[in-house]
């Protein structure tokens, strides 16, 4: 069957399955504001709710009048746009075995969510911490981590709440063979990128992470650091008028933002060779 037999509505919904599998760095922001996008150049504003201010009691006394709540005001512009766009000949098509689309659209799936967690990941710049380690090995990995550990309670994030910490291949190398993670399963790491828990943050690997000269800018954070909307606006299968074949060209647009900075940390982590492990 051609990509011209596919109603465009269903090639939207398995593109965007096929995006959700793989994406790591967008399921860790907070998406409440994806449903106000309908293209580029729209803009969301997102109110921060103010500090509450607690005061002295005396006995016998009048209490002060109410603080009134303030808020500031931030907004997320969906300023980044990227297409797909692919085409198939019909005498090559004759040749093809069946399931060809279906791997296609795959194809177009993870293409479009590396567009999204390399934008995400690049978000490193506004973090509200930075902790570096120019020489990581497994010996002080763990007290790399730790202090990020330690950095979120300092800025009062509520006990309890998910913290997630993404690294590159290379840094989950150094984490395993410290064996310092409560891990998972090898293919649930292969599927979802999850390595397990390691001081109250789940871990993930993602090829995604920014590489800086021979460092790695991972990310720990929780879900409300960074806000973010995605939007598949187009996706059109037809047939190109100058070929015999098929085609299929689906555009996403997108924008996000760090709206609590203090609940980002950046670790610049620069791995080094191990004497012994």
């Amino acid at each position: 069957m051609g990509a011209k037999n596919f109603i465009p509505m269903l090639w939207a919904e398995d593109v965007l399955k096929e995006r959700d599998k793989v994406l790591i760095g967008v399921k860790h922001c907070n998406t409440d504001y994806e449903g106000e996008i309908k293209q580029q150049g729209d803009q969301v504003k997102i109110l921060t709710v103010g500090p509450v201010v607690s005061k002295t009691y005396t006995r016998n006394t009048d209490i002060a009048d109410p603080d009134l709540g303030t808020s500031a005001a931030q907004y997320l512009v969906i300023d980044q746009a990227k297409y797909a766009h692919i085409g198939f000949d019909d005498l090559d098509a004759a040749q093809t075995r069946k399931g060809f689309w279906e791997e296609q659209k795959r194809q177009m799936g993870i293409t479009m969510a590396g567009d999204l967690d390399t934008f995400i990941f690049g978000k490193y710049t506004d973090a509200g911490k930075t902790i570096a380690q120019a020489a990581l090995t497994t010996a002080n990995i763990f007290s790399a981590i730790a202090e990020a550990a330690e950095y979120f309670k300092t800025v009062n994030v509520p006990e309890g709440t998910t913290k997630y910490l993404e690294v590159s291949p290379a840094i989950a190398t150094k984490i395993i063979l410290a064996k310092i993670i409560r891990g998972t399963k090898n293919d649930s790491r292969i599927e979802t990128g999850y390595l397990g828990n390691l001081l109250g943050f789940d871990v993930y690997e993602s090829n995604n992470i920014v590489v800086n000269g021979s460092a790695y800018e991972c990310l720990a954070r929780t879900k409300a650091a960074v806000s973010f909307a995605a939007q598949l606006t187009e996706t059109e299968a037809y047939r190109p008028q100058k070929r015999f074949g098929d085609a299929v060209k689906s555009l996403q647009v997108w924008g996000g933002k760090v709206v609590r900075p203090k609940e980002l940390v950046r670790l610049t982590l620069t791995p080094a060779a191990e004497s012994t492990i």
